[in-house]
């Protein structure tokens, strides 16, 4: 074999021996970087997968995390605590019907959903407390006539949340859109949804599922004949007596002069804003109630009514003259006839829960009362305390208050133009720990305020009963009195309805709609890039 065959059967015998090597190498590499796309593929799916599951617990799960400073996705306190008295189930049906075009029914449809989102909340606090159907009576008719069978509706009870509990046809309350929210029309465009103005779903939840805890109704009586409010008809208290009807009253007119005796089944009476005079019959008779552990809520009139010798011999006695309030600004003053009340009362259980107000936040607390009469607390039998509820208060550098006469005008200042008038009192027999063997316990209450302004459903100047915290006062007195501590309220001025409106910034609803479909999607992308990245080097 000659040199030159050697040295080509050399170099095949290498080249053989190189490509098996070679081969190797390269298979080595391909499987590695399949691999690896294999691990990043499993670790997507894998957090996709866990993405899944925790928004799917997250959705199934009603609770919800509230990082807002007013707290508006959290059940107020006195939700929880009417929550806590349900001891049988109710369910929520939400029959619902939309037409097309039609703004007002879109406005219910939106409004009544969103309480059923709120609702959700309830079930996880209460899980007594479910929807039981949500059915489109247009769409779904078949399921519409097992419902309507099931829960005895007629076909025209649509577009509203109908609680209801007991067998059978049971207790039923219903919540209508009015109740859940105000609208206002779209004036930018009438085919468009009205718009919600204020949203109190919670409000009227809690207000259905207290007339179906409260079966039992309590009778409460508003005398009539002396210049009272009126309580039928047009009545200017119609607001307050929704709220007493919602909390359990059976209300009803008591005329003292024909029946001359206050009804025995009476668990509540009220005196609102009398300004005739009382018959002795009439005096006797409201006597003997509280003699007999009666509950009574006065409200003066704007004269006396000969009322204030029995309020005096329970605890309370009545002032002469009015109370009105001066404003003094740059050396500049003005006299107002509403007095707005700012120190209350920081222990009695009516007044203490609006003061601390709820979650350790201090409220901004106030009552306006249209020149109040002033109150003085004294001394009363049967071991009866009299505790100061309300106040005037305010600064004696630019809020002052004086007396005036039996008119409205503001002169006649009194001496006692920086004193600090009392114009709500309460009285409750005293709690003794050992009392003596001839003690005699006595159930009555009594609350006595100076002006009947905080009843009526509007007032000039915010005075009304739906204005601040006006209607938490007069219903936590009205609890109290019927020892029904448990439903007083923290109360506080109800925050605004808060809207963003993209229709008229354009350059907002741009930012939203790059934010939502580039920005924080690309985050994330970013950031998957990166991480793969880092895993290949």
């Amino acid at each position: 074999m000659s040199p030159s065959e050697t040295d080509r059967q050399a170099v095949e015998t290498q080249e053989v021996v190189v490509e098996p090597s070679a081969a190797e190498s390269q298979s080595f590499s391909l499987r590695r970087r399949s691999g690896q796309r294999t691990r990043f593929i499993l670790n997507l799916l894998l957090l996709l997968y866990i993405l899944f599951v925790v928004n799917g617990i997250a959705f199934r799960n009603p609770g919800r995390v509230d990082f807002t400073e007013e707290k508006i996705h959290s059940l107020s306190p006195e939700t929880r605590e009417v929550l806590k008295l349900v001891t049988k189930e109710i369910r929520v049906v939400f029959p619902y019907y939309v037409q097309l075009n039609n703004s007002k029914q879109m406005a219910h449809y939106r409004s009544l959903q969103r309480a059923i989102e709120l609702l959700k909340i309830y079930s996880s606090e209460q899980p007594l407390i479910r929807v039981a159907a949500e059915v489109n009576s247009l769409v779904d008719a078949s399921r519409w006539e097992l419902v309507r069978e099931e829960y005895d509706l007629s076909s025209r009870q649509f577009n509203r949340l109908i609680f209801h509990t007991g067998e059978g046809k049971g207790l039923r309350q219903t919540v209508m859109p009015e109740d859940v929210a105000t609208f206002t029309a779209n004036p930018s465009s009438p085919s468009e949804p009205m718009q919600v103005s204020s949203f109190r779903a919670e409000e009227a939840m809690t207000a259905a599922i207290k007339r179906l805890i409260h079966r039992k109704r309590l009778r409460c009586y508003f005398t009539q004949g002396h210049g009272e409010f009126q309580l039928g008809g047009a009545s200017p208290m119609m607001a307050l007596r929704h709220d007493l009807e919602a909390s359990g009253f059976a209300i009803a007119p008591l005329g003292l002069g024909q029946l001359r005796r206050v009804p025995e089944d009476c668990d509540l009476l009220v005196i609102a804003g009398a300004e005739k005079s009382f018959t002795q019959a009439e005096l006797d008779a409201v006597q003997g109630y509280l003699s007999g552990g009666g509950k009574l809520f006065v409200t003066l009139g704007v004269r006396r009514s000969k009322l204030e010798s029995v309020l005096e011999k329970w605890g309370v006695e009545v002032l002469e003259g009015k109370v009105r309030s001066r404003i003094t600004v740059l050396e500049d003053y003005s006299d107002r006839s509403w007095v707005v009340c700012r120190s209350a009362n920081s222990i009695h259980p009516v007044t203490a829960p609006l003061v601390a107000g709820s979650d350790g936040r201090r409220v901004d607390f106030g009552v306006g009362l249209l020149e109040p009469r002033p109150l003085k607390a004294v001394g009363a039998p049967f071991r009866l305390a009299s505790d100061v509820l309300l106040s005037t208060g305010g600064s004696d550098k630019v809020e002052r208050y004086y007396l005036v006469g039996g008119g409205s005008s503001g002169s006649g200042v009194s001496e006692e133009a920086r004193s600090d008038f009392t114009v709500a009192a309460a009285t409750r027999q005293e709690k003794i720990d050992r009392p003596p063997e001839n003690w005699v316990p006595l159930a009555t209450r009594l609350v006595v305020l100076g002006s009947g302004s905080l009843l009526l459903d509007s007032s000039s100047r915010g005075g009304g009963f739906l204005n601040g915290n006006h209607r938490d006062f007069v219903m936590n007195c009205v609890n109290w009195l019927v020892e029904r501590e448990e439903l007083v309220s923290e109360g506080g001025v109800r925050s605004q309805e808060r809207r963003i409106d993209l229709a008229g910034n354009p350059s907002l609803r741009q930012f939203v709609f790059l934010a939502a479909v580039l920005i924080f999607p690309g985050i994330f992308l970013a950031l998957g890039v990166c991480v793969y990245f880092l895993r290949r080097s």
